[in-house]
């Protein structure tokens, strides 16, 4: 049932409100922040490519901008880009940082809470594809202001899922919605007043200020623009109205108007992408790209499948890339909540495949690539698992890399096994100067069956043991220059022989591939 009126508790005084979720510390989902403290304590990653991991995490982007600018405010400096913010913070902080984040699995935090984390990440990929070739050199304040400018909301939604519900309601269901008593909290003018207040208490980007007090003191200026920005078939009268107003001019050209835009196309896609408020979105981008307003709307389109494709297949939030797929006049969220849901299927076992030589050599070469063609070490690693699932019909595979700060083996990477078994920060414990390490580097390939795992069973460690109960399996040192940086584990699965000597070959091959991908990172790091 759909609440009729604001939920009790909600009019608390702002004041007080802004005390408490300016205090909170927001929880991340627990693999998410294990594989960063994995990569964090890497010797393979440059600043550069930390912060690129860091923005996969909003949360964790969130508070180190926070715990940044905590010692930025003292001396009235901004934080403009999650680069600096990590620069001024160091990595023995960042880790600091991480430890203070609270982690739970993903079922348990607040769906509500993280489809508003889904869309955000669906506003940053606006940002980039309508905005980042014209704004190449702001790219970097750009794309942390449109990601953190919800952040505030975050907070709220934490809090109070219900709100996000009766929001989303309103949107889906105006009917039942009719009156202003009938308005919920999200959207009220109360919202935006609270949230400016909470990111001055974070110290936020600018931008992000910037943007409120748009919404906010600016509100006279933007109805203007967007009144203009409604005569699309008319450019040059466009162009001269805007001329006669220097002060709306220039309001329309400050470049943090960019995450306003891209924030509104997600939030409004979010309910439907022929609404009347999606395409006002729409129109206000086009005018301010001098672009017309089919084009932006394909790249709003496009835009949304590839924040769909990056952000994974997560059947309890909804991607507006997926009205996409139906008839213009019914890409409504509505028609996929009134769908009959469709019952969970059990998994199913993997099917037998066939090695693919052509799809091996082109995985192998794109690995050898210089410069490389990986912007990251995770990307890096997927390229390498795709070698040998994709080219050698693999069915299990997974890659550890040593961590210096742990000394030990830690998996970063797998491939072949269900959702709900996690491997990536398994520890298989300390490699270097040891006899399970002197082993591992004595060849280029282990052959585990059975009978040798038995021999070796006081050698293996017990985490790899658990790993691979009832396989027989083949393990390859990654050891440029002899030290040992990594491991592939590679299986044909549970009660299946090792590999045929053709495809145990060209493990050999993939392995050398990925050890001198790895290295080439590591030089550049």
């Amino acid at each position: 049932m759909i609440p009729a009126q604001t939920p009790p508790g909600i009019d608390d005084d702002i004041g007080n409100l802004r005390q408490s979720l300016s205090k909170i510390v927001l929880p991340a989902e627990k693999n998410q922040i294990e594989r960063l403290a994995g990569l964090l304590d890497s010797d393979l990653l440059s600043i550069t490519e930390l912060t690129r991991e860091i923005m996969q995490v909003p949360v964790l982007a969130l508070q180190i901008c926070r715990v940044a600018g905590e010692s930025a405010r003292p001396r009235d400096i901004d934080i403009l880009t999650l680069e600096q913010a990590c620069g001024l913070l160091g990595t023995q902080r960042i880790a600091q940082v991480l430890k203070t984040i609270p982690t739970v699995e993903r079922d348990q935090l607040p769906l509500a809470y993280r489809q508003l984390l889904s869309i955000s990440e669906h506003a940053q990929m606006q940002a980039q594809g309508l905005f980042a070739h014209r704004m190449a050199r702001l790219w970097h304040e750009m794309s942390l202001a449109c990601l953190l400018f919800l952040a505030p909301c975050w907070a709220m939604i934490y809090q109070r899922p219900d709100l996000f519900e009766q929001w989303d309601a309103r949107h889906l269901f105006p009917d039942t919605f009719r009156s202003k008593a009938d308005a919920v909290f999200l959207d009220s003018s109360d919202v935006l007043a609270l949230a400016q207040q909470i990111a001055e208490d974070w110290w936020l980007p600018p931008w992000i200020l910037q943007g409120y007090r748009s919404l906010g003191t600016s509100r006279r200026i933007m109805v203007k623009a967007l009144h203009i920005a409604r005569d699309t078939d008319h450019p040059h009268e466009q162009q001269l109205k805007l001329d006669a107003d220097k002060q709306l001019s220039r309001w329309l050209t400050q470049p943090a108007n960019s995450l306003l835009m891209a924030n509104g196309i997600a939030l409004a896609s979010h309910h439907d992408w022929e609404a009347r408020h999606t395409r006002r979105w729409q129109q206000l981008t086009a005018l301010y790209l001098g672009a017309s307003l089919p084009a932006v709307q394909r790249h709003t389109h496009e835009n949304a499948v590839e924040s769909a494709h990056r952000q994974g297949p997560e059947r309890d939030l909804w991607q507006p890339a997926e009205s996409l797929l139906w008839p213009q006049a019914t890409r409504c969220r509505t028609r996929s909540i009134e769908k009959e849901p469709s019952p969970p299927t059990a998994p199913t076992a993997p099917t037998a495949q066939r090695a693919d030589p052509g799809a091996w050599r082109q995985h192998c070469l794109t690995l050898l690539a210089r410069p490389s063609a990986f912007a990251t070490i995770p990307q890096l690693l997927a390229g390498g698992l795709r070698a040998f699932t994709e080219g050698l019909a693999v069915s299990e595979c997974w890659v550890a890399l040593y961590n210096g700060r742990q000394q030990q083996l830690m998996i970063s990477a797998s491939a072949g096994y269900p959702a709900d078994r996690r491997l990536i920060g398994v520890r298989l414990g300390p490699c270097r100067g040891n006899p399970w390490g002197d082993w591992l580097g004595s060849t280029q390939r282990h052959d585990m069956d059975l009978q040798e795992q038995q021999q070796r069973a006081s050698l293996l460690p017990e985490p790899l043991k658990a790993i691979s109960q009832g396989r027989a399996y083949h393990l390859l040192p990654l050891a440029p220059n002899g030290v040992l940086l990594g491991l592939v584990y590679i299986s044909n699965g549970p009660n299946q022989p090792l590999l045929d000597d053709k495809r145990a070959t060209a493990l050999i091959k993939t392995a050398d591939c990925l050890e001198k991908a790895l290295e080439a990172f590591r030089t550049k790091a």
